[in-house]
């Protein structure tokens, strides 16, 4: 071989190596660039586009109330499956979480005493038990941050869309006067056929066994129905031989079902949510008919007197001692039934017509809820994983998984394709066979709740008789009526605003209860009507009603009504 072949071999053999080596350097170099970059950049996915895994993990110190149930507790979520799933979304978003959670009969002093020191703070807080008014300051003085801009920087599009889309009230009822946004919070919604808002009834339960034993009609109207429990009482419907058939009722103040039947607000001051208005029912045209109905009631014994004021434990003992002809509570409730000795059943009666010229009103839970605070803080160095974490929470998936659980195992979907709940046992049962959905696990704890509900579940015909379901089916689009909820459609109050309510509630709750209570016990005279509606004028009461209809209309505003 001449030389100048053993020099182009030569050549090419060096060219071949040196490229190897280059090549080889060339990967190992983007693979430790790859590594530095994510724990650099904590925005970061789970993995890069070549689809490796990052190497370090953004962590998150949060802090709250832990789960009160004895059987499915957080500490061992591993174990369900659902977790599973929930634990691979926070894989995917690279956060590593660590979970400080109190004991719930201790977490309001724990979380107080924690955010007034403002120091040893976690990265995000459930700051629930906080009222407003303190949550303000402490955004004031800085330990909670604004969310708007950690949101329009960093989110991956969940939280806007949810926000913003889905839930527009939410939006408008933890935006601040200032237009900032300090807490996220639990959001639901409960449609039925998918789009239609399904609210559910507050109504007055009557014995639909002692109607039938004792022949007397279903009443159509409020004097039907106080003849009704009159010949409960006078042919001994529970057999005792006593008259102590009672109806269960609060009159101290407004929102029960029989107050509504006189079209009656539900408050001291209410949402008229149909014409955007506030109203105050020591102004509205039934008041007056509405006390001498239940000083009626009152002095035949029908409404029991030694029930006012007392506990849930003392009403209930009187449903289980068979006592109770009538009642208020949800429309659907199927848990007095089980409760009473030697069983019962209970129908839930249509808003009843009261007085000649006045259309009765339904008490509705409205199908859209916002309730819960859950921030950021001060202390939180890597916001962008904060909001990671909050995107993960804010997307139909976990919705899906918190509120319903896994198909199959704790949800089905009916012939109409609905999502309906199995009937999974007691929760020591459940516990036991891991038919446990999200929200059992973690809901309320540093979890926030999402979810999208539907009526098909409520009303399935395997556990709710055909009158209740029959009820709802009527109520869902009943007008007029007036809501359980006054405060879900009133945005957040400024400084000002703040310090006059709270200062003027303090004592014209007192004494509108005070008063209420005494004229419907017949102690006080309708004759002085004047006199107490000067007294309630003075304590505050439109001043009252003009701050609640500023925020009403700040809410129709933002939520865009």
């Amino acid at each position: 071989m001449n030389k100048k072949k053993r020099m182009a071999i030569f050549t090419l053999i060096t060219v071949l190596l040196l490229s190897t080596f280059l090549t080889a350097c060339g990967g190992k170099k983007t693979e430790g660039t790859s590594g530095k970059e994510d724990t650099n950049n904590t925005s970061s996915n789970t993995s890069s586009e070549q689809g490796k895994e990052t190497t370090a993990k953004r962590k998150l110190h949060l802090l709250g109330p832990n789960t009160s149930n004895k059987y499915i507790k957080f500490e061992e979520k591993e174990k369900y499956e659902v977790w599973g799933h929930i634990q691979k979304f926070l894989d995917e978003a690279n956060l590593d979480l660590e979970y400080e959670l109190v004991p719930a009969e201790q977490y309001e002093v724990v979380v107080k005493t924690r955010m007034a020191s403002g120091t040893d703070l976690p990265d995000i807080v459930n700051i629930t038990q906080l009222d407003n008014t303190t949550v303000l300051n402490l955004a004031k003085q800085g330990i909670i941050q604004d969310l708007n801009p950690l949101i329009a920087e960093h989110t991956n599009g969940n939280i806007k869309h949810m926000y913003d889309e889905m839930f527009p009230y939410a939006k408008a009822l933890t935006t601040s006067a200032d237009g900032k946004m300090y807490w996220f919070s639990n959001l639901h919604q409960k449609t039925y056929k998918k789009t239609q808002p399904a609210p559910v009834a507050i109504t007055m339960l009557i014995r639909k066994d002692w109607l039938e034993k004792l022949n007397i009609p279903e009443p159509t109207t409020a004097e039907e129905y106080l003849e009704a429990l009159r010949e409960m009482r006078k042919q001994d419907a529970n057999g005792n031989g006593q008259e102590d058939e009672i109806l269960v009722y609060a009159p101290s103040g407004f929102g029960g079902p029989i107050a509504q039947w006189f079209s009656l607000g539900t408050d001291i001051t209410a949402v008229d949510v149909e014409n955007k208005k506030v109203v105050s029912p020591w102004y509205q045209p039934g008041v007056k008919e509405y006390f001498k109905y239940l000083q009626r009631l009152v002095e035949e014994g029908i409404l029991d007197t030694s029930l006012i004021g007392g506990s849930y434990e003392q009403q209930q003992q009187k449903v289980t001692e068979n006592k109770v002809a009538s009642i208020p509570e949800y429309n659907l409730a199927d848990y007095l039934e089980s409760t009473v000795q030697g069983g019962a059943e209970f129908l839930p009666l249509m808003p009843l017509k009261a007085v000649e010229g006045i259309e009765p009103a339904a008490v509705l839970e409205p199908p859209f809820l916002v309730w819960q605070k859950y921030a950021i803080t001060k202390n939180c160095k890597d916001p962008a994983a904060a909001i990671s974490f909050f995107d993960i929470i804010y997307s139909e998936e976990y919705a899906d998984l918190s509120f319903w659980g896994i198909e199959g195992l704790t949800y089905k979907l009916n012939e109409e394709g609905a999502k309906v709940f199995l009937q999974n046992g007691t929760d020591e049962e459940k516990a036991k066979t891991g038919q446990v959905r999200g929200n059992e696990i973690y809901g309320d704890t540093v979890f926030p709740r999402v979810q999208l509900a539907n009526l098909e579940y409520e009303l399935d015909p395997n556990r709710v008789p055909a009158h209740k379901v029959e009820h709802q089916l009527k109520i869902i689009d009943y007008k007029p009526y007036f809501v359980n909820m006054n405060n879900n459609y009133l945005a957040i109050p400024n400084d000002e605003q703040l310090e006059r309510k709270t200062k003027i509630l303090n004592d014209l709750n007192t004494y509108s209860a005070e008063l209420a209570t005494k004229l419907a016990l017949g102690q006080k005279s309708l004759d002085n009507w004047d006199e107490y509606i000067a007294e309630l004028k003075k304590l505050g009461l439109d001043e009252l009603i003009k701050i609640d209809q500023e925020l009403l209309d700040r809410y129709n505003e933002l939520s865009g009504n």
